[in-house]
């Protein structure tokens, strides 16, 4: 029996090995109404870290995990908070473990962000230190506060909205720190637009502490097109003390999605997106800008109309309609590549609503079904200068209804030589976690990276995290169970 039991506890440490990866699992846990969402913090030398809440926003009632780095778990505890206030994020910062606290200060009617540092064993390592601060009758609580560190995990930028208090225009609000969380620059911009205009797609700190927004108001510009909008990529550089501000596309073209990513290499930071053109309907156009940090310049801006057969093969298009486009693919991810290019990796989504009439002792109610569909994947690789270099696309349909698509979507993992993209390739029964990977050449594969011949596996994708060169931690339910799992290529 001895013998046994030693064997049943390797078998939930087991490490699976199968067509050229490695595949670790922790230990199962029952999923509980106060556990019920995940999120990976990431791993340092000390292990690794995973949050667990009920609900997705994770800003109260939420139990730090600690993992041994075998995947085993170590401790479990409510998160060592001593004010009452919301978590708004928890990081790694340069391996130490970072709460980040807002709170109302009833004597000065402000609002306060701190950080809790907290050890290797889950205690508070002293008081919570006040790191910024501002006016609650200024902030809209509905707009969080959004936290982030570097690729190298030694800076933290912070942004957050408030209104101007003698006319209500938006203000934007910058805060750098560096890995001891000790401020570098404090910043805050008006914007000459309402709060409730401007929308914020994604913002980013490179390794050297400068701060970059993807930010978008109405446009100003009279066009017919129904809710147009002009963006901007804004560059602060604490060095000089000086906010830049580039114009994205231009008045012809209507863009529907983009994204951002930072080149630490090449110290440069683009901007990648779809549109349409004029006042036509399909989205079939793709721009790219560079720009150069050193430089503070564009260095690179290119648009065009995606040629029919790239656009036929990265949507499918053969099989979905006569003129395909990329309307409802949304950025999941954008990869920089070391010659300047960039891989772009977008899925395509939609969000059903159907309302439906019943009753309750007699009295009429109204109902809404949501369905929630995650499609087909186009990959697109692009060179310095814009240009397309290959075009790739992963069939899959994944769809279901009132869980927000909590086990739909898609995983990545860049590694030096392949991007890989991990998704489950059924929902509605015991299905396997596939893994399709592409190299920096267009030559793709795809395969079985789980098989679920044994048990029952389904992956979270968005509760992973890439927490090496070749590595990635996941969130999985496993025979019913919360399995954290961490695989290697």
């Amino acid at each position: 029996m001895a013998f046994r039991a030693i064997f049943i506890f390797l078998f939930l440490q087991v490490v699976q090995s199968a067509f050229g990866q490695t595949v670790e699992w922790g230990n199962p846990q029952k999923i509980k109404p106060k556990n019920l969402f995940s999120q990976v913090v990431g791993e340092s030398p000390a292990g690794v870290f995973v949050l667990r809440a009920r609900n997705t926003d994770f800003s109260s009632d939420v139990i730090i995990e600690k993992y041994k780095n075998n995947l085993a778990l170590e401790l479990s505890v409510p998160a060592p908070i001593s004010i009452n206030g919301n978590i708004e994020r928890v990081l790694l910062v340069n391996n130490d473990l970072h709460i980040f606290i807002s709170a109302k200060n009833t004597q000065t009617g402000n609002i306060d962000l701190l950080d809790q540092k907290v050890d290797a064993s889950l205690k508070a390592v002293g008081m919570p230190n006040v790191i910024c601060s501002f006016p609650a009758s200024l902030y809209n609580e509905k707009r969080k506060i959004q936290i982030k560190t570097s690729a190298n995990k030694k800076n933290v930028v912070i942004l957050f909205l408030t209104k101007s208090a003698a006319n209500g225009d938006c203000k934007l609000n910058l805060y750098g720190y560096n890995e001891l969380i000790q401020q570098q620059f404090g910043k805050q911009f008006t914007l000459n637009e309402q709060l409730e205009d401007v929308f914020v797609t994604n913002f980013e700190m490179d390794n050297a502490g400068n701060a970059f927004v993807l930010i978008d108001f109405p446009s100003k510009k009279a066009i017919s097109k129904i809710d147009n909008r002009d963006f901007f990529l804004y560059a602060y550089y604490p060095s000089e003390d000086k906010m830049l501000a580039y114009d994205l596309g231009n008045e012809n073209l209507f863009l529907e999605e983009l994204g951002m990513c930072v080149n630490n290499f090449n110290q440069t930071v683009s901007v990648v997106g779809f549109y349409s053109e004029g006042n036509q309907t399909a989205v079939n156009g793709y721009f790219m800008e560079r720009f150069s940090i050193p430089k503070r310049s564009t260095e690179e801006k290119y648009a065009g109309i995606l040629d029919g057969t790239i656009i036929q093969k990265i949507t499918g298009g053969k099989l979905d309609s006569k003129n395909p486009d990329l309307r409802n693919f949304y950025i999941r991810k954008v990869l920089p590549r070391s010659d300047g290019g960039l891989f772009l990796i977008s899925e395509k989504y939609t969000r059903v609503e159907q309302r439906f009439n019943y009753y309750i002792n007699n009295m009429p109610q109204e109902g809404v079904r949501i369905t929630y569909n995650y499609d087909d994947v186009a990959l697109l690789s692009l060179n310095k200068d814009g240009n397309i270099h290959f075009g790739d696309l992963i069939r899959k349909r994944q769809s279901s209804m009132g869980d927000g698509g909590y086990i739909s979507g898609i995983a990545t993992l860049a590694t030096q030589d392949n991007i890989y993209v991990l998704y489950n390739s059924e929902l509605d029964k015991d299905g396997n976690i596939n893994a399709h990977s592409v190299n920096y050449q267009g030559k793709t594969d795809e395969k079985i990276a789980v098989k679920s011949s044994n048990f029952s596996v389904a992956l979270v994708p968005s509760d992973c995290k890439q927490t090496g060169p070749n590595t990635l931690l996941c969130a999985t339910i496993r025979e019913k169970q919360f399995t954290l799992m961490r695989i290697t290529f």
